[in-house]
């Protein structure tokens, strides 16, 4: 029984009122207004006209703030059906922030204090069956949760962001205040709520994991537990177990001997899960039956699999013959994708913008999505799809950019938090990584060895070795071992490539020893269009010393860096700066789109050596100027249409000048060999400066030609490529800046008329 839809909020000044339970909620004249679960309070608070309609307008999101220090009081009323016999009745809240109490006609049946994780509790002795029942949801403000609280010195000296109270609650971590989102302390029932019927006996998981191949056959070994009988725990019983996928099928019986353990199946000429560009994401319809010797059934369940095997192979520090990748049923995977965001400020929007989200990173290439630290984790349906379209997943735990209390409390309910977060995903074959953190190791490595973490060096690791024991795990990204430290700068295996973020082809990417990116990006400006949705007329241009260009790059700090970091790029590629907008944001989405096309083909060029690029990042989660490649109203950036090229599983690309000029290359981005025809041409002289055919390896990249060329010279290639009879097309800049705008726009028209022309 759901119980999404409208309820009332009621809402007071933390202090304000002396509210306990939900009796004096009408004994105290506070405001009420009605409300949508899922939600977040601040839209509800706009229908009701107590906020602007626009919260993303210009500073408008400032106006919130002053509802940090409110609680909130959620109320609905429902007619639950009685239950079967044996049945137990489960109220479900798969998402509430943060810190919470639920009363259920009036009396308390629990708190909750962690906003990422599903909340259960049994009330099949407290409902009203065939009458009204009230429900009521009390959040407190997350500054009045942990006011008061002793901040320890390690969590403060540690930490590159200054709000220690974010380390301490378990909330998103960007909600207090982001490089690429606002501060927005919000509180909601952010995801849905249920009434679920569960059967006595009924199935509390089934997990399975393909221990090995023999030729075809793969062993695998299933795991289980299902409620039932004290009667029954110790009886046999017979399992089936069956399996269809398109046109293969398979069906085992299996004994079960109590309630819970492992039995092992083999399943003959069995469909693997491949990551995109590496066969088919083939999966499984499962059904799981328990009978009693009288052939009723005891319990059931169905599900989707999918069947692989999964290492990662890595290194503690860069050394000889070291390495950082990811390795699918025996296969080195060449990973190419973007780093996951938020998709909104306020989550509860989250579920509207996912499906198309989700289309566009499976449009330009993305066999690889980096679940950033800073975010919640993604609902089912994110996982689903990825299992489906053969996009991996690295998940980091939700915990990012500062060092979080090492105490006994605190290690409790991240037990719990990881407990609960891989007892939900683990089934899904396309995750295939669980990181602790995101950059806390490189946070604290200047100060201390990384170690000294327990958190992630003890409490997740020995959680994940009890409910999800077969998956890696890192400790942090970007991972520093404590030898690496000692090593010293840039021994890392796994990097963030940030730095200054001056010119792209700086020194300090080019000369990175890291044989996997997990970070790395570039600004470049939304559209003229867009920027008009969330700038004010009166401060749409020009964008210095602008509060609304500032306020829409940082968060509420004000800060011009980000702005004039996109500026100085802009005058980096092309010697000045336009003062016209379209023209501004043009050069802008020029200089992203040359930068990671740049960051994502130098990794392919060190395809027999690197394991991957996951750049940063896809999508906006809200309207600024990022390093998205799609804006928050989904339009999408130049760069969106370069990176698709450079994503492409084979690809003909072109690398930097040495010895007189540019050398030919073809990636192989696959596990089969590539026979792949180049040709490349000038697009200013229209010469044709190479012709030839190659065959490429898998996973490797092979030189085919070389282009003579002066270092004074400029320009730029069309590099058009067939492989098995499908055509494609690739571009490089040639030369070193500055470059004139107006030629370079006319090559780009050269080029996309040479791609429509295939298409």
């Amino acid at each position: 029984m759901n119980l999404n839809g409208k309820w009332k909020l009621y809402f007071y000044e933390n202090g304000s009122a002396d509210i306990a339970d939900p009796q004096k909620l009408y004994q105290c004249n506070i405001p009420c207004i009605p409300c949508t679960v899922p939600g977040n309070v601040e839209l509800d608070l706009s229908v009701a006209g107590f906020l602007p309609a626009d919260l993303f307008m210009g500073t408008n999101i400032l106006s919130a703030e002053k509802y940090e220090c409110f609680d909130w009081w959620y109320e609905t009323s429902f007619v639950p059906p009685a239950p079967t016999d044996g049945q137990n009745v489960i109220l479900r809240f798969d998402g509430v922030d943060c810190v919470a109490e639920y009363f259920l006609n009036g009396k308390s049946i629990g708190t909750s204090d962690n906003m990422f994780i599903e909340h259960e509790f049994d009330v099949t002795d407290k409902l009203v069956y065939g009458s009204e029942n009230a429900l009521h949801v009390h959040i407190t403000s997350p500054l009045a949760a942990v006011h008061g609280t002793d901040y320890d010195l390690d969590t403060v000296s540690y930490s590159w962001h200054n709000y220690p109270l974010s380390q301490y609650i378990r909330k998103a971590p960007h909600s207090f205040g982001w490089d690429i989102m606002p501060r927005a302390l919000s509180a909601g029932i952010w995801r849905s709520v249920n009434l679920n019927y569960r059967e006595k006996n009924c199935f509390r998981y089934v997990h399975f994991e393909l221990l090995s191949i023999d030729g075809t056959c793969g062993k695998t070994a299933m795991y289980y537990q299902f409620n039932s009988d004290v009667c029954d725990m110790f009886v046999r019983h017979t399992a089936v177990v069956r399996g269809v996928c398109g046109e293969h099928s398979f069906a085992a019986e299996t004994d079960m001997y109590s309630d819970g353990g492992r039995c092992f199946i083999n399943i003959p000429n069995l469909k693997l899960w491949w990551p995109k560009n590496y066969g088919e994401p083939n999966m499984y319809n499962v059904t799981v039956e328990v009978f009693y010797d009288s052939g009723e059934v005891l319990a059931s369940t169905s599900f989707r699999q999918g069947f692989r095997t999964l290492e990662l192979r890595r290194t503690d520090t860069v050394q000889k013959e070291g390495c950082f990748e990811f390795v699918i049923n025996g296969v080195k995977i060449t990973a190419v994708g973007s780093n996951w965001v938020p998709l909104d400020v306020y989550h509860s929007r989250d579920t509207e913008r996912l499906q198309k989200a989700l289309e566009l990173a499976d449009d330009i290439g993305c066999n690889i999505l980096r679940c950033w630290g800073g975010n919640v984790y993604e609902s089912d349906a994110f996982f689903d799809f990825c299992d489906e379209h053969g996009i991996m997943v690295w998940q980091d735990f939700a915990m990012a950019c500062s060092y979080y209390p090492q105490s006994r409390i605190f290690a409790e309910k991240i037990e719990r938090e990881v407990r609960a977060v891989a007892e939900r995903l683990r089934n899904h074959a396309c995750l295939v990584l669980w990181c602790g953190d995101n950059e806390i190791d490189a946070m604290v490595a200047p100060h201390n060895r990384p170690s000294v973490n327990r958190i992630t060096r003890e409490v997740i690791p020995h959680m994940l070795e009890r409910v999800d024991p077969f998956r890696p795990y890192i400790a942090s990204s970007p991972y520093v071992a404590d030898s690496a430290r000692e090593a010293g700068k840039d021994y890392s295996p796994e990097v963030h490539l940030w730095g200054s973020r001056d010119y792209y082809k700086s020194r300090f990417y080019t000369d990175s020893k890291a044989y996997f990116v997990s970070e790395t990006g570039y600004h470049g400006c939304p559209s003229k269009e867009s920027i008009e949705k969330f700038i004010a007329p009166d401060h749409v241009w020009h964008y210095i010393n602008n509060p609304q260009w500032n306020f829409h790059s940082t968060d509420q700090k004000n800060s011009p860096d980000r702005v004039m970091l996109m500026h100085k790029q802009v005058r980096q590629l092309f010697g000045n700066v336009p003062n016209e907008i379209c023209e501004y944001v043009i050069a802008s989405q020029i200089s992203q789109a040359e930068a990671k096309k740049f960051f994502i083909e130098r990794v392919r060029a060190k395809t027999d050596t690197m394991g991957g690029i996951i750049w940063w990042n896809l999508l906006d989660g809200w309207p600024q100027m990022s390093d998205a490649v799609v804006d928050y109203y989904f339009t999408k950036k130049l760069a969106y249409n370069y990176i698709k090229r450079s994503s492409r599983p084979i690809l003909a690309f072109v690398g930097e000048m040495a010895s007189w000029g540019y050398p030919v290359l073809v990636a192989d981005g696959t596990d089969k060999k590539a026979d792949v025809n180049v040709k490349i041409t000038d697009i200013k002289t229209q010469k044709v400066l190479f012709s030839g055919q190659c065959t490429v390896l898998p996973n490797h990249c092979a030189q085919v030609g070389f282009v003579p060329m002066m270092y004074s010279d400029k320009g730029m290639f069309l590099i058009e490529f067939a492989v098995n009879g499908d055509r494609f097309i690739n571009t490089y800049l040639y030369g070193s800046p500055p470059f004139d705008l107006e030629t370079y726009k006319a090559f780009m028209k050269s080029a996309d008329e040479a791609e429509a022309n295939i298409s």
